[in-house]
């Protein structure tokens, strides 16, 4: 019995591989609250995360993602690597969601790209995973105050 139950929530947990709207970080306030606290930041180049965390009933997640006009001026790059860090985000949003289900607390997330080059999926991979378990990690230290 425990064993089925654990596999309904190990299933339930890998159908949620989407990245729909409700995991989309939407409106000018939902943004700049999140650049509010600058303490709290994840910075793995070419990667920087702001993140606001805050108490909810329910665990959620939403991310959004940044690459600047100034270093590609064409939107196709700019898409390209956000194309990247959106289907990374994706598969890997699990890492953060299983903490965040744990403490029933919510987190918005701004992650910014400051490199030059459109980096490989690999690299994407590599540094999001880092920084989707520092959050985590920051999640497990979070008291609401």
């Amino acid at each position: 019995m425990i064993f089925l139950h654990s596999f309904f929530l190990f299933l339930n947990y890998t159908m949620s591989n989407s990245f729909g709207k409700k995991d989309r970080l939407k409106g000018k306030k939902a943004v700049s609250k999140i650049f509010e606290n600058p303490k709290c930041s994840i910075g793995l180049f070419p990667f920087k995360a702001y993140y606001s965390i805050s108490a909810s009933k329910q665990g959620e997640s939403k991310f959004g993602v940044s690459v600047p006009k100034k270093k590609f001026k064409r939107a196709v790059d700019r898409n390209k690597i956000k194309r990247l860090v959106k289907e990374v985000l994706r598969l890997n949003k699990l890492i953060l969601n299983k903490e965040l289900d744990k403490r029933n607390v919510s987190v918005h997330v701004m992650i910014l790209f400051n490199g030059k080059k459109i980096p490989s999926y690999n690299s994407v991979d590599v540094k999001i995973k880092e920084i989707l378990k520092r959050l985590a990690i920051g999640v497990q230290s979070y008291e609401e105050k």
